[in-house]
């Protein structure tokens, strides 16, 4: 038995959500061996921040324990990542898909692989916070990686899958809050790792790349395109806050610009197609706002921002710049 959401093959895989009553919005799982439906109203609601409805089928056989025609046990292989051709995903020309000013460089996917399966405290903190079979849901969605100091890597990897560089961050494993500040991690080693730094900033240092190798960035996550073509996107600043709420709302395609500057045109050029809804953390909603406008004038984009922190948020909640995923963390 293997059970998971129905793929969408059209409106007729979409059904009336059970709680907020809207039509076509409602994502059944299913038993993908024998096409049945688990029942009716175990599922997702898409509309996940006005409903957030999600029964789920570990709920469902808890709460009817003397059903026993399909007994709660998913099928899950070992983490296994291959790299995909975009042209099994039916992309026939996919450097049509960007707007390409200059050429673009990519890293090799070697590279990728190898940081795969190494730890680290990004890691630590959503094992103990989330199911261990979610976690590795996003680990092979985002192609999560470590490094050196138990640092995580957030490989930046476009619609073609061309591996434009990765970002090295530290995170508190407690926390799972970024780490700024150098003196307030401890290692092993005795080393003292930089806060933040890129891939391909070591790899020149490495001698692995020309000096004359440029970077060109695309949004954390911009790659689900190929594999989840029929998910709305949801847009958010962090590549942690993109991933918390991957673990939350996965019938999303939860990307981010990796920085509150970083909604450029550039980034949004490839998804400029696809619904976006944009959510601004707390304090850079006008800034976002006044960005959005002028990209969806100058690329013909269709960026819609959620006002949802700003309607909810507290005088402290601002002061402190909270993001969604601080809400959802948080309750």
């Amino acid at each position: 038995m293997s059970i998971e959401l129905e793929k969408y093959k059209g409106q007729s895989t979409r059904y009336t959500c059970p709680k907020c009553g809207r039509k076509h919005s409602f994502t059944r799982y299913i038993d993908t061996e024998t096409n049945i439906y688990i029942d009716e109203k175990v599922g997702i609601c898409n509309r996940a921040i006005k409903c957030g409805y999600h029964y789920t089928p570990k709920q469902f056989f808890e709460n009817n324990p003397s059903y026993n025609q399909y007994p709660y046990t998913i099928n899950y292989s070992r983490l296994g990542f291959e790299i995909p051709s975009v042209h099994k995903f039916g992309i026939s020309n996919p450097e049509q898909r960007l707007k390409e000013l200059i050429p673009i460089k990519q890293i090799d996917n070697k590279y990728l692989l190898q940081t795969i399966s190494k730890p680290s405290h990004f890691l630590t903190f959503l094992f103990d916070n989330f199911p261990k079979e979610d976690v590795e849901r996003v680990i092979k969605d985002y192609f999560i990686g470590g490094a050196m100091d138990n640092g995580v890597v957030f490989w930046q990897i476009d619609s073609s899958f061309r591996i434009r560089t990765g970002k090295i961050m530290q995170y508190n494993p407690q926390t799972g809050r970024r780490v700024k500040n150098n003196s307030t991690t401890q290692h092993l080693n005795n080393s003292t790792p930089k806060p933040l730094t890129w891939v391909h900033s070591e790899m020149k240092r490495k001698n692995l790349l020309p000096d004359d190798w440029q970077l060109t960035q695309c949004l954390f996550g911009e790659h689900l395109l190929i594999k989840y073509p029929e998910k709305p996107i949801m847009l958010v600043e962090s590549e942690k806050t993109s991933i918390i709420m991957s673990l939350y709302e996965p019938s999303f395609n939860w990307m981010a610009t990796g920085g509150l500057n970083n909604l450029t045109e550039n980034k949004i050029y490839p998804i400029r197609k696809q619904q976006i809804t944009a959510f601004p953390d707390l304090k850079c909603f006008e800034l976002w706002q006044s960005k959005a406008e002028r990209i969806n004038k100058a690329i013909g984009s269709k960026i819609e921002l959620s006002n949802i922190l700003e309607e909810r948020a507290t005088k402290e909640d601002k002061e402190l710049g909270l993001d969604l995923a601080d809400y959802f963390l948080n309750g």
